[in-house]
C-alpha cells in the first residue's frame, strides 16, 4: 500500500513537471510573435494607398490619408500646390518608383517633437526613386502609421522641430 502511494505521488510529480515544461515551451514559441507583430492589414494598406496616390499625382487624395496633426501642418490646398510644384515643375518628375520596407511595431513613439507620444505606431521606411530633369535620385523618408479612431493614418517623422519648414503653416 505504501508503494502504491509513492508511485501515485511520483506520477503526479512527473505529470506536473511535464505540464510545466509544456507551458514553458508554448510561452517560448509565442513570445517572439508578440514583439514581431506584423502590422495590421489596414496599416500597410493605408501606406500603400497614400503613396499610390502620390505616384499618380493625386495629392488631394493622399492628403486625406494624413493624420490630423499632418493636416494641421499642411493645409490641403498648400500641400497639393507645393507637392505638384516641387516634384512636377521643379524636378520635372511625372511619377516615381516606390519601395517600402516592412512595417515595424513601436511603442510610446515621439513622432513630432512637442506632441504627446503615440502609445503604438508602425514605422515604415519609404524610398521613392524619381527620374526627372536632374537625373535619378532617391528620397528616403521615415513614415509612421497610427490609428485615428478606426482609420489608419500616416505621419511623417519630425525628430527636431527647429529643422522644419514653417512656411507651410499658412
Amino acid at each position: 500500500m505504501l508503494r502504491r502511494r509513492n508511485r501515485n505521488t511520483m506520477l503526479k510529480r512527473i505529470a506536473f513537471i511535464l505540464f510545466v515544461l509544456l507551458l514553458l515551451w508554448l510561452i517560448g514559441r509565442s513570445l517572439p510573435a508578440l514583439f514581431r507583430a506584423d502590422a495590421p492589414d489596414g496599416a500597410a494598406a493605408a501606406a500603400e494607398e497614400f503613396y499610390k496616390y502620390e505616384q499618380s499625382g493625386d495629392f488631394g487624395s493622399s492628403w486625406e490619408l494624413f493624420h490630423p496633426l499632418m493636416k494641421e501642418r499642411f493645409p490641403k490646398s498648400a500641400y497639393v500646390q507645393n507637392r505638384a510644384h516641387i516634384f512636377m515643375q521643379h524636378f520635372g518628375v511625372q511619377t516615381f518608383k516606390l519601395q517600402m520596407e516592412s512595417p515595424e511595431r513601436e511603442f510610446d513613439v515621439q513622432i513630432i517633437q512637442g506632441v504627446k507620444p503615440f502609445p503604438e505606431a508602425y514605422k515604415i521606411k519609404v524610398t521613392q526613386t524619381y527620374s526627372g530633369t536632374f537625373g535619378e535620385f532617391d528620397l528616403v523618408q521615415m513614415c509612421y502609421l497610427v490609428q485615428d479612431g478606426k482609420e489608419w493614418t500616416l505621419l511623417w517623422y519630425y525628430p527636431d522641430e527647429r529643422n522644419t519648414d514653417t512656411e507651410n503653416k499658412s
